[in-house]
């Protein structure tokens, strides 16, 4: 989540927090990372049970999943960067996971993976930075960015996203909540756009892929399933309209302060840094390879239908 995030995306990308409508998924963010907060005590969640399959490397590869065979361009977004930590998890023996730093991580494997395969892959970002960033998104003591800077930042990824000639956006972000009991896998997508139809096809395939990524390697993590951002409550930070309830990385355009996407894509939640039992497994090179092999997988799955 951005220090400072605003940006509902559980972290996310809609400056703002959300709760979902029903109490069956309990909110997924907090909206503001202050400081460390005591790292939870819990030294084990069934959620997320140890598999017993062999790690796989330590740096991106592009053997951990089936052979694919992919065509086309994929725009990649790893959530946060540079002074936007995102959220941050305690493991349960007390080590710190930022955002950032595993987005990043599953962002470049993926892509690995993805080029591997066929495929032109750009991203948003490719080190710790946020691209562009100037020091007018930064508050006065440039230690954070302000509500408006989180949405140039926002518009920044948008625009290189159009501009890429890609046939689909995929962002990569952690989830976070205050019971740290709560985990599992969540895919957004946004059913207002002209494209919703793909939009709502893309977080299918990724969800189901990346829940058959970890469940075949003997993870039990929850499927928490897709969820139109419409459905979402935000809370607006003065960036845009609280009448906004959208992610603004995915959502339509809000006359001068937001040009939307032109492509399809999903934000992706695979796992909740909240959790200390996830946050763990969050830092495993294994599971980041597992779930690039995830979205590997439904985005050859999605162009093979999309570009015959």
């Amino acid at each position: 989540m951005l220090a400072l995030v605003a940006i509902l995306c559980v972290t996310v990308v809609a400056l703002s927090s959300h709760r979902p409508a029903s109490p069956a998924r309990p909110a997924l963010v907090q909206p503001e990372v202050t400081g460390p907060a005591a790292a939870p005590q819990t030294p084990f969640v069934p959620a997320l049970d140890p598999p017993t399959a062999t790690p796989a490397p330590a740096s991106p590869t592009a053997t951990a999943t089936p052979t694919i065979h992919v065509t086309g361009t994929v725009f990649i977004d790893p959530g946060h960067g540079g002074l936007d930590t995102g959220t941050v998890g305690y493991t349960g023996d007390g080590r710190e996971v930022m955002e950032k730093t595993v987005t990043l991580a599953i962002a470049l494997r993926t892509a690995a993976l993805l080029r591997a395969a066929g495929a032109t892959v750009v991203l948003s970002r490719s080190t710790d930075t946020l691209p562009g960033l100037t020091s007018a998104d930064l508050t006065p003591d440039g230690q954070s960015l302000t509500p408006p800077g989180v949405l140039e930042d926002l518009q920044r990824r948008i625009d290189r996203a159009n501009t890429s000639g890609a046939a689909l956006l995929l962002s990569i972000h952690l989830n976070s909540f205050s019971d740290p009991s709560i985990g599992g896998v969540e895919t957004y997508y946004d059913a207002a756009r002209p494209f919703s139809a793909q939009n709502l096809r893309l977080a299918n395939l990724v969800q189901q892929d990346v829940v058959a990524a970890l469940h075949d390697a003997g993870y039990t993590t929850p499927d928490r399933g897709i969820i139109d951002d419409a459905d979402l409550q935000t809370e607006s930070l003065g960036a845009l309209p609280t009448t906004y309830n959208h992610l603004a990385l995915l959502g339509p355009a809000v006359p001068g302060q937001l040009q939307p996407s032109e492509i399809p894509g999903v934000l992706s939640e695979p796992l909740f840094l909240s959790d200390p039992a996830e946050a763990a497994a969050a830092l495993d090179p294994a599971m980041q390879n597992l779930i690039a092999a995830g979205y590997a997988r439904a985005i050859e799955q999605y162009l093979s239908v999309q570009h015959p």
